[in-house]
């Protein structure tokens, strides 16, 4: 499995938990554990529930895949560590984001694989983008200001200057 070097702690363990496992063994989530249904986002598995859902009638973004239990096991990991998500008051966009990246991805690969892991680490990549792009934000100098000049007062003018003009005239 092709893996990227990621620059945030939990990413890199997260993608290396991905790619130690094989397609037949998902990761340790149970099978009567909650799917994802945080943050303006959801995850289902079933058709029902994503068009006629309590979470589709609020307009939550919804994720309908058959890895509906992986990808809420990768939701839920990456939601433990506040500094990747930018805290609560960003939460709904970034996992907003994540499951446009899933929902791109499903719709690039139709009929839906076999093998759940490739799933994963596209939402894996897209969470490191948002970093890259809150980083750069981050490490942008602000524009400088201009700085407000005021006009210069005048200096009275000395007599003789007067007069050489008053002459020049």
């Amino acid at each position: 499995m092709n893996l990227l070097a990621f620059r945030h702690a939990l990413l890199s363990t997260l993608a290396a938990d991905l790619g130690a496992r094989s397609a037949l063994q998902p990761p340790s989530y149970s099978r009567t554990a909650d799917l994802w249904q945080c943050a303006g986002s959801f995850v289902t598995d079933d058709a029902l529930d994503f068009s006629g859902g309590e979470c589709a009638r609020r307009g939550d973004l919804g994720v309908l895949t058959r890895h509906s239990r992986p990808l809420s096991w990768l939701l839920f990991a990456l939601r433990e560590d506040s500094r990747l998500t930018g805290g609560p008051w960003a939460e709904r966009e970034f996992f907003g984001q994540l499951a446009d990246a899933a929902n791109a991805f499903l719709a690039a690969h139709q009929p839906e694989e076999a093998d759940w892991r490739p799933l994963l680490l596209a939402v894996l990549r897209e969470a490191e983008g948002i970093l890259r792009e809150r980083d750069l934000e981050r490490d942008r100098p602000e524009p400088r200001r201009a700085l407000r000049t005021l006009p210069r007062p005048m200096r009275p003018l000395s007599p003789r200057i007067g007069f050489d003009l008053y002459i020049a005239a």
